[in-house]
């Protein structure tokens, strides 16, 4: 679930890509037309599979979270199943 700030920044992203897209703009446009309320239910907007489509493209090309950088904050030892030798000969039963 998204937090207001992300939904507000997911939303901007939204309306910049309709702003360039304006076959995609018009599309959406003419499906939002055919709700027959000006305040839908979940369940009516869960029917509108091109704002489903363009929703999900918003979020997959303009994802929330872009990347995570990540840091170990202390060394690991993985051991393993059998013995292997490195290109230097020397035997390991893990791996740093």
């Amino acid at each position: 679930r998204l937090t207001p700030p992300q939904c507000s920044t997911e939303t901007t992203w939204c309306l910049l890509e309709l702003a360039r897209n304006q076959d995609i703009q018009n599309r959406l446009r003419a499906e939002l037309a055919s709700v027959p309320t000006d305040e839908p239910s979940a369940d009516e907007l869960n029917d509108l599979p091109f704002l489903d489509a363009v929703i999900r493209e918003t979020l997959r090309f303009h994802a929330v979270v872009p990347n995570t950088l990540r840091k170990a904050d202390r060394d690991e030892v993985i051991p393993v199943s059998e013995p292997y030798i490195d290109r230097d000969g020397k035997t390991h039963t893990e791996i740093k």
